[in-house]
């Protein structure tokens, strides 16, 4: 016994096959969600989005790259540092006289000949020739004139007055300004540290630097520690009157 289908029932279910079959395919051919969104984003909505991720794998210790260790403490006490300085006269091929050359000169001179002659200045005149370094922290046309030749920067006396010809005296009256002559040393360094000036100089075979700079304290002895390159200290004579 055969089963017939009548026509009408024959066309719905067509139909209704081929629909079936479009939305299949339309739900194959979708893009999921998340492709959607990121597809309609705009660049700075998706360079925001790196950012944040960038950010939040940051570790605690640093921020956009920077170490917030490195930072520095705007409390922390200052306990030294570099001292504006004048290097008023630098001659770096300028020769201490000899002994024979120098006493010639002295002896040449009413000021120190008979006092020489009669051993009046022997120990200052020693003083003054076997040390290489000198303080001051005074002024006077009196009072510079006998270290420069007693010490034997006699011969580059000219250089020096350069060091003297705006308010550099006044202010050393009034204890604002601190000098030191260097005879055959070079500076490298000096800083307020420890409640006193440190210096370090290199030993050279000639030379002569005079060197003026601020002074951090008012004490009436200069506090000036000097060292070579190497950590050797240097004795330094105050040519204080």
């Amino acid at each position: 016994m055969s089963t017939s289908i009548h026509p009408s029932l024959t066309v719905a279910l067509l139909a209704a096959l081929t629909l079936g079959s479009l939305g299949l395919l339309s739900c194959l051919r979708a893009p999921k969600l998340s492709q959607l969104a990121i597809a309609q984003s705009s660049p700075a909505e998706a360079n925001l989005g790196a950012t944040s991720g960038a950010i939040s794998e940051a570790t605690s210790g640093e921020i956009s790259g920077i170490d917030v260790a490195q930072i520095p403490d705007p409390q922390a006490e200052f306990e030294g540092g570099e001292l504006g300085i004048d290097l008023c006269v630098s001659l770096p091929d300028w020769q201490r006289p000899s002994d024979q050359v120098q006493e010639k000169q002295l002896q040449t001179m009413s000021r120190y000949g008979e006092a020489l002659a009669d051993g009046s200045l022997s120990e200052l005149t020693k003083d003054w020739w076997n040390h290489e370094i000198f303080s001051f922290t005074t002024y006077g046309l009196s009072a510079r004139t006998d270290p420069l030749y007693l010490s034997g920067i006699w011969t580059a006396m000219e250089d020096t007055w350069n060091c003297y010809a705006a308010d550099q005296p006044d202010r050393m009256s009034r204890g604002e300004l601190a000098e030191v002559w260097l005879i055959h040393h070079r500076l490298v360094d000096i800083q307020w540290q420890d409640n006193q000036y440190l210096m370090t100089v290199e030993p050279s075979n000639m030379g002569l630097q005079l060197v003026q700079f601020e002074r951090q304290e008012q004490l009436p002895d200069l506090p000036i520690t000097l060292l070579t390159t190497a950590g050797q200290p240097l004795a330094v004579m105050s040519g204080d009157w």
